[in-house]
């Protein structure tokens, strides 16, 4: 069965240029015809609270993983169960992840000072890409930039960054303060990592 796919009207700018992409999430139903939606996306939120989750590439196959939905209406009006997956149809320049390290509970808010490693080359798995994605397309990405947030509280702390230069070089920024680092350093700000930026390597 053919698929049917909506599209939602974005207007290019700067801001999407660089960091926007698309996803394509399609919602299939046992032995009805599927429908999928292609969405604009600037950042993936991503999990890191699960125990089976130690690094980056555990939380996207998280993030990505099917989704199993009951009581949604098929086609002909009747409630079913659907599965619902998402993938990515236009990968962006730069690719923000943002580790949730915030968790409300309904009372009150905590930090996830949980370590959580992230490479400074990230291959995206064919699992999140659509096949309609070049072969060469979105692939490979590299760190470019990290923001940090340290303390244990969620209402105060510290932010800091981490920026490579075209030097390959890279520099900490932390309030007035500018200095040269080794890439180690930024590596090992697993339990602080709190946004990763990376760039697209073109093939």
């Amino acid at each position: 069965k053919t698929t049917t796919v909506r599209k939602m009207a974005t207007q290019e700018s700067p801001v999407s240029l660089v960091f926007g992409g698309e996803l394509k999430s399609t919602l299939r139903f046992s032995g009805s015809k599927a429908s999928a939606s292609m969405e604009p996306f600037y950042c993936f939120a991503l999990d890191i609270e699960p125990l089976e989750v130690s690094n980056v590439e555990d939380a996207l196959g998280l993030y990505f993983q099917p989704e199993q939905l009951e009581g949604v209406l098929n086609d002909l009006g009747v409630e079913a169960k659907a599965s619902r997956f998402i993938e990515i149809a236009r990968a962006p320049k730069v690719l923000v992840l943002h580790l949730k390290r915030f968790r409300f509970d309904g009372v009150t808010a905590h930090k996830i000072s949980k370590k959580i490693s992230f490479p400074s080359t990230l291959n995206l798995e064919d699992r999140f890409l659509s096949k309609s994605l070049p072969p060469t397309d979105g692939r490979k990405y590299k760190l470019i930039s990290i923001v940090c947030h340290q303390g244990s509280k969620t209402m105060s702390g510290h932010y800091h960054s981490y920026t490579r230069q075209a030097t390959e070089d890279w520099i900490r920024i932390d309030d007035q303060k500018v200095d040269l680092v080794p890439e180690k350093e930024v590596l090992n700000e697993q339990q602080n990592a709190y946004l990763l930026m990376y760039e697209k390597i073109e093939a």
